[in-house]
């Protein structure tokens, strides 16, 4: 199960350097000039011979997604198309060897319909994945039925799928869904999915994370625990160290050396917040094997599945 950890803005400007062995971009704002800055700040340009390669740029209909529930208008047909054409037309202009490995579609069936993005698939996303061999994957929404999710299966343009669905749904339909499509040799990739239950029930191949940069901004200290497969924050937060400095001294210890106390309280006191979110990805990355070893232990092993 790979795990794909978000550029936060800390990265995305430079005031973090870390390196991140999966990274998501996102194309919004200027992204031609945000995505290589991310990827610079992630180890992706560094030269080295175990540098990164792994990386993928979102298509950002969440924006669209999120001004729509809370103003309820639409954007028009027209912009959201400049926007795939822009994307598209980025994708294209990069080397090969500095493509991304997948992107995502602009899923925004739940405000336009399905037969819109059917279109859309058509005529950006099925042309684009053919010609550059970049990964597209098209997501199935809660709203969307098992009919749709059976298209999907059999469609043959269709070999990347996601998962985008609701906090408090079932989770046994997606996981049947999961199944299905690793009999199929579909890899899916699960929308903002890290949470232990989730992963423990839903064979994803990879994941993603928007979060996992949150604590390194307030100073707490990220730590995988393979009890409960989850990474846990605040073993030594800043607000914990200035309450009662020898709780915190005592939590801090339990990270063996990763995080030092004046990273703890901040670039104020000589800290480095690039060692925070370097401890952060590290942490997720032991996730990321614990749950490779978890999935293979129940007889599903993508990388062989899939042949990678």
């Amino acid at each position: 199960m790979r795990v794909y950890l978000a550029a936060t803005q800390d990265i995305y400007s430079g005031s973090a350097d870390v390196v991140v062995h999966r990274l998501l971009t996102s194309y919004l704002g200027k992204a031609d000039d945000k995505i290589p800055n991310a990827l610079a700040h992630s180890g992706y340009y560094s030269g080295k011979p175990d540098a990164p390669t792994d990386w993928c740029v979102d298509s950002g209909a969440h924006h669209w997604i999120s001004k729509f529930f809370k103003t309820g208008k639409k954007d028009t047909v027209e912009n959201i198309e400049a926007h795939m054409e822009n994307l598209c037309s980025y994708i294209r202009s990069l080397d090969d060897e500095l493509k991304p490995t997948w992107t995502v579609e602009m899923d925004l069936q739940d405000i336009y319909g399905i037969d819109l993005i059917n279109k859309w698939r058509e005529e950006y996303w099925y042309p684009l994945e053919k010609e550059t061999g970049v990964r597209v994957c098209y997501v199935m929404h809660s709203s969307d039925t098992d009919d749709t999710w059976k298209e999907m299966l059999d469609h043959p343009s269709m070999n990347f799928l996601g998962m985008a669905f609701t906090a408090g749904q079932s989770l046994d339909p997606w996981a049947k869904r999961a199944h299905e499509a690793y009999e199929e040799g579909k890899p899916v990739h699960g929308f903002a999915c890290v949470k232990a239950k989730r992963m423990r029930v839903i064979p994803f191949w990879s994941v993603d994370s928007t979060s996992w940069g949150a604590g390194s901004m307030f100073g707490t200290v990220s730590s995988f625990n393979a009890r409960i497969g989850k990474v846990q924050e605040g073993h030594a937060g800043r607000r914990t160290y200035r309450k009662n400095p020898k709780e915190a001294l005592g939590k801090l210890l339990k990270t063996r050396g990763r995080v030092r106390v004046r990273d703890v309280l901040g670039t104020s006191a000589g800290g480095s917040l690039s060692r925070l979110y370097q401890n952060a990805a590290n942490e997720y990355e032991k996730m990321e094997r614990f749950y490779n070893s978890y999935w293979k232990a129940k007889g599903i092993d993508w990388q062989k599945q899939l042949n990678e």
